[in-house]
């Protein structure tokens, strides 16, 4: 290990003063002579031209990138969300992955983004390849330009499905006991499917529900009431009761999978329609939304939320009818 410096420390890294000279001494290279000692300009003008990162070989290809991408980045992302950017970084690799990153235009992603069906899928599928060129250019510096920038993506509506009481109850009498708590736990705590499932018995106390966020990282205390401790005593009672490690678990007592959970509640619906108690499919997060269309106070239900903005709250999740008071 090289010894720190005693001298010239406010000089970049490998750079040093030979007989009133800059020299630019890397490991493993023959030492360069850059210019006379004091002419700051040329040391820097060097530093920029020879010792920063080298553009990119002209055979990189996207599919390089994206296995980058994939190896670096996605592993640091919530455990649905990378399972959502795999999906996605598959599609983008049989699209891209041949294109070397320089020639791939705003053209391009526009013709991908045309298309018959699936216009949101392609939408998040861009802005997936948004985020990789993000990674590309402002980090690694493998490219220049981000060519998802600026390009229109597909219009899209936000969703206004509201459940309301006689459908939550029709679909909650089919329902098996552990999907009837997972809805009572949507309800009641406000909370995204993945928290609920992945919820241990070690954040449940007498003062409620600590919830650690895994979109937002947010910790969130859920303060006990009397309906709550009612549907946890009921969870308790799972079966097995013990080893009891998660509140919501399946029959050999581990947690639910996003999509051992997603095939369970699509079994119910489907029933649900089949007899007719139901006309029109709603989906677990549709809770979350009824959560926060049926408090009265917006600030509560932004709080318990758990969202970054009261936009968001406001925009995408209260889809009740609020009533207002007149001005006079």
């Amino acid at each position: 290990m090289a010894r720190p410096r005693t001298t010239n420390k406010h000089l970049p890294k490998y750079v040093t003063v030979i007989h009133g000279s800059y020299w630019y001494r890397a490991p493993k290279q023959k030492p360069v002579r850059i210019g006379p000692e004091g002419d700051d300009q040329t040391l820097w003008k060097f530093m920029l031209d020879y010792a920063a990162p080298k553009a990119p070989s002209s055979a990189l290809t996207m599919s390089d990138i994206f296995d980058r991408y994939t190896t670096e980045v996605v592993p640091t992302l919530a455990k649905r969300t990378q399972k959502d950017y795999h999906r996605h970084l598959k599609i983008l690799r049989l699209t891209f992955g041949h294109m070397r990153p320089e020639e791939l235009e705003p053209r391009h992603i526009g013709a991908f983004l045309e298309r018959p069906k699936g216009k949101i899928q392609a939408n998040r599928q861009v802005a997936v390849l948004s985020a990789v060129f993000a990674k590309a250019v402002g980090r690694w510096y493998l490219c220049k330009v981000n060519p998802c920038t600026n390009v229109e993506r597909n219009p899209s509506k936000r969703r206004t499905r509201y459940v309301n009481n006689d459908e939550y109850m029709a679909l909650y009498e089919l329902a098996p006991p552990r999907v009837q708590i997972a809805m009572d736990l949507a309800l009641l705590t406000g909370q995204r499917q993945g928290d609920l499932l992945s919820l241990p018995w070690s954040n449940v106390s007498d003062e409620g529900i600590l919830f650690q966020q895994g979109k937002t990282g947010k910790r969130l205390l859920v303060g006990m009431s009397q309906s709550l401790a009612h549907v946890l005593a009921r969870a308790k009672r799972l079966v097995p009761e013990l080893p009891r490690e998660y509140v919501l678990r399946t029959r050999r007592g581990g947690p639910y999978t996003s999509e051992g959970f997603r095939a369970v509640w699509q079994r119910v619906m489907r029933r649900a329609l089949r007899r007719g108690v139901l006309k029109e499919r709603f989906t677990f997060h549709d809770l979350r939304a009824k959560s926060v269309s049926d408090t009265l106070n917006i600030q509560d239900a932004f709080e318990r939320a758990g969202h970054t903005s009261m936009a968001m709250t406001r925009g995408v999740y209260d889809r009740g009818i609020r009533k207002v008071t007149p001005l006079k």
